[in-house]
Parts: C-alpha cells; sequence; structure tokens
C-alpha cells in the first residue's frame, strides 16, 4: 500500500503540471518525422539513465537523497518516480540549480508553471517527459507512508516530486541508420 501511495503522490503532481499545458510533442514528431526516427530516439533513454539524472540534479541544488518509487509500483516499466522530502518550502534559488542540473544533462524545458504553492516543470529528453514539481503540496496528494500512518497528518508536504515517463520499446530495424 506503501509503495502505491508514493506512487500517486508522484502522479498527482504530475497532473497539476501537465493541467496546465497543452501536450507537447518532440522535436521529431513536430518536424514530421516518422515513427521508426522517433522510437530510435527514444531508445537512447532507459529508466536507470533518468534515476541517474535526477539524482544529479538533486544532488546541484543541495537537497537529500531522492526516494524513488518501487517500479512494481508504478503503472509502466518505463516510467520513474522520485520524491525528496524538504521540510519547508524549497528555496527557488535551489530549485533553479535542480532545473539547470536536469538542462546540463540534456532535459530541454517544454513548459513551466508557478502557483502560489508550487512550481512545476515539464522536460523532455529523447522522447521521455519528465515531470518536476518544486513546493508545498497537500500531504493526502502524496500520500507517504500506509494508511494509518497518515491519519491525523495536516501538514503539508514540502519538497520535490519528479515522475518521468518514456517508451522502451526497441526501435524498429528500419529505424537503423
Amino acid at each position: 500500500m506503501r509503495r502505491v501511495g508514493t506512487a500517486a503522490a508522484v502522479i498527482v503532481a504530475a497532473v497539476a503540471l501537465t493541467a496546465c499545458g497543452g501536450e507537447e510533442r518532440s522535436g521529431a514528431e513536430a518536424a514530421g518525422g516518422g515513427r521508426s526516427a522517433v522510437a530510435a530516439d527514444r531508445a537512447t533513454v532507459t529508466p536507470d539513465a533518468v534515476r541517474d539524472d535526477v539524482r544529479a540534479a538533486v544532488a546541484a541544488g543541495d537537497f537529500g537523497s531522492p526516494r524513488f518509487v518501487a517500479a512494481e509500483a508504478l503503472l509502466s516499466s518505463c516510467e520513474v518516480g522520485a520524491v525528496v522530502r524538504a521540510g519547508t518550502k524549497p528555496d527557488p534559488k535551489a530549485v533553479a540549480k535542480v532545473v539547470a542540473g536536469l538542462e546540463d544533462r540534456g532535459w530541454r524545458e517544454t513548459r513551466q508553471r508557478s502557483s502560489a504553492g508550487s512550481d512545476g516543470w515539464g522536460l523532455e529528453k529523447k522522447g521521455w517527459m519528465l515531470t518536476f514539481v518544486a513546493g508545498t503540496v497537500s500531504e493526502k496528494s502524496v500520500s507517504f507512508g500506509s494508511a494509518a500512518e497518515q491519519q491525523g497528518r495536516a501538514e503539508p508536504f514540502e519538497g520535490l516530486a519528479f515522475r518521468g515517463m518514456g517508451d522502451c520499446s526497441a526501435p524498429s530495424a528500419a529505424a537503423a541508420p
């Protein structure tokens, strides 16, 4: 139950950002590139590489280590979820370092939104979409721990949430150069 709650937390944070922007297409799709070009592009990023990018970006912002959602609690083997509980609303300068760290590792910002309590980004890298939310959201939205642990918890969750989704299918033979 704990893993499902953590997965739901990352999904809720991602939905909040996604709802504020339209559907984005990768450069190859937008430029009219064929499916095989997109599949070949996506095949170069793995869930492990996304986890490494998140770890490096979080370290660039001087936050604690991210807690990754267990693979079996995610919707797909080509999905990555992580959270960092900060205890206070994250410092905007430190959050900017996280975004810069992702960009340094090849992630391209596709959208950004801000609200009174949180800031969110949509980033793309070779067919993967990464949603990053930093700020304060309800504890229920991120639902950590068992139901018994969560009862009576009224304080907000303050920290970072990441959700990455990609296509791990192998490129077709037609996509090879």
